[in-house]
């Protein structure tokens, strides 16, 4: 049977739901039963659900018969009543019923009592307490479980021909029977469906919702295999600043979407992160007589700087300060990010080869066009430094956070009242909030507009000291006494700071660099590779949209390797690989860790190497056909560091053996292996 619904008003004999098979392109073939099925019930069942309710059954007892479940490697039973001891324990698992489980019995039992003309049985039979369930327990529990796990060719040809005189479980039954190979299993080019190898051409969650792409799946690879200094190395090829951002202020959007959050929680990449502080900056390459001019210090300009400097290109920037590292170091407060980690990776950076800074630059025009004759290209990565201001009444005693803030960080900085209230009830308000109560305050309201949409650490860090939202809350005036809402009511308050964002300041740019009007401001126009209207300017960072740290990272390392790309005249390659799907993943194989301790090592191990061959070698050994192999390969040279990564070897199907079973697919831990049509 492979296919379609058996209802019984009674009890069955011998074998039922024997060898059932299911094409999960159709629905699963269902047997119901109403009273109790005999021996050797579920027999190499591969698919099929069963329902055996024990009313006025045939075997009262022992409803699901002696010995059921033997060979059964899939499928679901459910039984109501009495059984005995027998049933196959290396091939079932008993269980209540879980909720989706019991859903479904619920769901879909009207239909059979209807078919069977038994409504009235209806209220008896669905008691979820008198229901239990077999589970099959897959070929791939089984290989896991097993020190050296067996493959299915190996037991086929030492256990199961010996013991069935050549594989018939059925001889008693039909010894006559010609038991040579079944030509109909189709193989080759008669199959529906093809598998195909395809190790890391889908991207882990980790990289793909990082905005710098990080693999972090191959620095855990290089980890696992003892290649710390490798690992480090890695990591700095795409940022030089991972322990002040991923260690310390990024809210770690790779890990919010983790996949190891379905077996426990997800790998704390801030330990990562902060371990590279102190390591050595890679190697830079031989100079390839080019030079850019970057304006502005910030992550986005840094990130940009680092990557064309490692390429072999002088990179030149221009800050307006007297330090570089713009908001990062302006206004985050040290509280958040240490200031010995940030002074670590700023002298790294600043010793590295082919970078160049010059300090309190003021850019207009002419300074502008100066750069664009002496350099090649040129980033604008300026950022958003001219605060929003509202204008209402008593506007000019508000104080905007992005000056409070970098005056917080200074030797001077404002003092403030004992009551404080922050217009805006973001990330940056939360910073004010924070640095408002070290400064003195005693209480800090937050007003918005809208529901705050602080988050994360930031929010958690200005409600432990004190902080309280409140929302909506729309201003009409701020006076000496505190802000007064439109509903006259008076929030008290000696200092009120506004903080509802940053717009660029861009008075300094030609007209052949166009800008795009938004909410009122001017923000710089450009494709996917940063590049602006003019073909030799790129803008990258918060003058094209407000952002994370990290989205600065992303674009600075994105627009240099365009550049690269063009001076050494090579086809620019950005990032396209699409996300896996957590379907992909058989995450069933890990066990949930609850005594982890979040180091390196720990991380490595408990990574579960998306998208990424971890060569476990379950794909070769779950085939039945024994069709998968693992060869040798040599390999080219790619982009990126994973060329080196798992690369050397590849695992190949045999069409000639090949079934299209799909077993290496629902085994694979890591997703790779997938069934596509032929």
């Amino acid at each position: 049977m492979a296919n379609g619904k058996v209802f019984i008003k009674g009890s069955i004999g011998a074998r039922g739901l024997s060898m059932t098979k299911w094409n999960p392109d159709y629905e699963k073939p269902e047997l119901w039963v109403l009273g109790s099925a005999g021996d050797s019930f579920a027999e190499f069942n591969c698919g099929g659900v069963a329902v055996i309710c024990g009313i006025n059954a045939k075997s009262p007892n022992n409803v699901t018969g002696y010995r059921p479940c033997v060979g059964m490697v899939g499928g679901t039973i459910f039984y109501r009543g009495k059984t005995d001891d027998s049933y196959s324990r290396v091939n079932a698992r008993l269980d209540a019923p879980t909720d989706m489980q019991w859903q479904w019995l619920t769901d879909n039992m009207p239909e059979y009592l209807a078919k069977i003309s038994r409504d009235d049985l209806s209220d008896s039979l669905l008691i979820r307490d008198e229901w239990y369930v077999f589970n099959a327990i897959s070929p791939q529990e089984k290989a896991l479980v097993s020190a050296a796990p067996m493959s299915m060719t190996e037991f086929r040809n030492k256990h199961w021909n010996h013991a069935f005189g050549g594989g018939d479980p059925l001889r008693d039954l039909a010894p006559e029977l010609d038991r040579s190979h079944i030509s109909t299993v189709p193989t080759g080019s008669m199959r529906r469906k093809k598998p195909f190898w395809l190790n890391r051409e889908s991207a882990a969650p980790c990289t793909y919702y990082c905005p710098v792409h990080i693999p972090t799946v191959d620095r855990l690879h290089l980890i696992r295999e003892g290649r710390i200094d490798e690992a480090y190395k890695m990591l700095l090829e795409y940022s030089p600043l991972p322990a002040s951002v991923c260690g310390a202020v990024c809210p770690n959007l790779c890990m919010e979407n983790c996949s190891r959050q379905g077996v426990d929680d997800p790998i704390e990449v801030q330990v990562l992160g902060r371990a590279v502080a102190g390591a050595k900056s890679p190697e830079v390459a031989p100079s390839l007589g080019k030079k850019v001019a970057i304006i502005g210090g910030g992550p986005a300009g840094m990130n940009a700087a680092w990557q064309l400097a490692h390429a072999g290109i002088d990179a030149h920037i221009f800050e307006k300060d007297s330090f570089i590292g713009g908001k990062l170091a302006q206004v985050i407060p040290w509280e958040r990010l240490s200031k010995v980690t940030w002074d670590l990776e700023v002298k790294r950076f600043l010793e590295t080869p082919n970078i160049h800074t010059t300090l309190n630059v003021d850019m207009n025009k002419h300074v502008f066009a100066k750069l664009q004759g002496d350099f090649d290209y040129v980033i604008i990565a300026v950022g958003t430094h001219k605060p929003r201001t509202i204008p209402f009444p008593g506007h000019e005693m508000v104080i905007p956070a992005l000056d409070f803030l970098k005056k917080a960080k200074g030797p001077a900085p404002d003092t403030v009242g004992k009551e404080v209230v922050v217009i805006g009830g973001g990330n940056v308000g939360c910073d004010v909030a924070c640095e408002a109560y070290r400064l003195g305050a005693k209480k800090v309201t937050l007003v918005d507009i809208q529901k705050p949409l602080a988050f994360g650490k930031e929010k958690e860090a200005a409600e432990a000291l004190g902080s309280t939202f409140r929302w909506p809350v729309m201003t009409k005036e701020v006076t000496s006494q505190g802000l007064i809402m439109d509903t006259g009511e008076m929030i008290p308050a000696q200092t009120v700071i506004i903080s509802i964002g940053d717009v660029p300041k861009l008075d300094f740019l030609p007209d052949s660099v166009e800008t795009l009007t938004i909410g009122g401001a001017a923000w710089l126009k450009t494709d996917e590779a940063h590049l602006t209207s003019d073909t030799t300017v790129f803008a990258i960072g918060d003058v094209e949209k407000p952002g994370l740290a990290t989205n600065a990272l992303g674009a600075g390392k994105t627009a240099a390797e365009f550049i690269i790309a063009k001076i050494k005249n090579e086809v620019w390659k950005p990032f396209t690989k699409k996300v896996i799907t957590q379907n992909a993943l058989t995450i069933t194989h890990y066990t949930p860790d609850i005594d982890h301790d979040h180091s390196q090592g720990d991380s490595a191990d408990r990574c579960l190497s998306c998208a990424s061959c971890r060569d476990c070698h379950l794909c070769e050994t779950i085939c039945p056909e024994g069709a998968i192999t693992r060869q040798e390969i040599e390999y080219a040279h790619t982009n990126g560091y994973e060329s080196g990564l798992g690369a050397s070897y590849e695992y190949v199907s045999d069409d000639n053996k090949c079934i299209a079973c799909g077993f290496c697919a629902d085994t694979c831990p890591c997703g790779i292996w997938t069934l596509k049509d032929f």
